[in-house]
């Protein structure tokens, strides 16, 4: 088995990957080109990484996260939202059914706030008007994903540690995430993995290793 950075003319495989470890997500229900887009910035965005592990040249799994350096700059989602926009809504175009999806329900405000951004009717804060004392620089880890048929095997923490070493060349003193709180075998993972839990929230919990 090989890990190695991403590049563009990984995505299509990435994307299949994707779709297979995640079948009934949004993401994976709108379509192969929107999965493509969405990819694409951990790869063309200076704040993206994005890494994946084979199988006898077979992507297996993969790994995305946003490598955050400086305060009030958009997360990964808006991030990805903002540059993924058109092709988001020409997906939703061709299967209107989707906007009733749960993950759109529960998200609603982040929808209305990101069309706002994308018309100029809303404007991102100011870098300048951040305070910066509290800030330190860190990687979050945004997604990964497994081949159902390699799941159980190591390759999660396969790609963990690989995420881990990477931002340790970046020279971060911390790596975080945030999972759902009803995902218990990937908290489980985390946790064996040496993460802990820094905060929670009603419906999921924000996880920290210190490197």
């Amino acid at each position: 088995m090989e890990i190695r950075l991403t590049e563009l003319s990984d995505l299509k495989e990435i994307a299949a990957c994707h779709k297979a470890a995640f079948p009934e997500s949004l993401s994976s229900k709108l379509g192969v080109a929107f999965r493509k887009k969405m990819l694409s910035w951990y790869v063309l965005d200076d704040r993206g990484i994005i890494f994946h592990i084979t199988d006898k040249g077979k992507i297996i799994g993969y790994c995305g996260g946003l490598i955050a350096k400086l305060p009030g700059l958009p997360g990964a989602a808006t991030s990805i939202t903002q540059f993924s926009f058109k092709v988001f809504i020409s997906s939703f175009m061709l299967r209107p059914w989707l906007i009733f999806h749960p993950e759109n329900v529960s998200r609603l405000s982040f929808i209305v706030r990101n069309i706002l951004l994308k018309l100029g009717l809303k404007k991102l804060k100011n870098i300048e008007q951040i305070k910066q004392e509290n800030f330190q620089s860190f990687w979050g880890l945004v997604v990964i994903g497994v081949d159902p048929n390699y799941q159980g095997k190591g390759i999660g923490s396969a790609l963990l540690q690989e995420f881990e070493r990477l931002a340790g060349i970046d020279k971060v003193n911390r790596i975080s995430l945030s999972v759902k709180s009803t995902n218990l075998k990937a908290i489980k993972s985390y946790i064996s993995n040496g993460w802990f839990i820094n905060n929670s929230t009603i419906d999921s919990l924000n996880l920290m290793k210190i490197l």
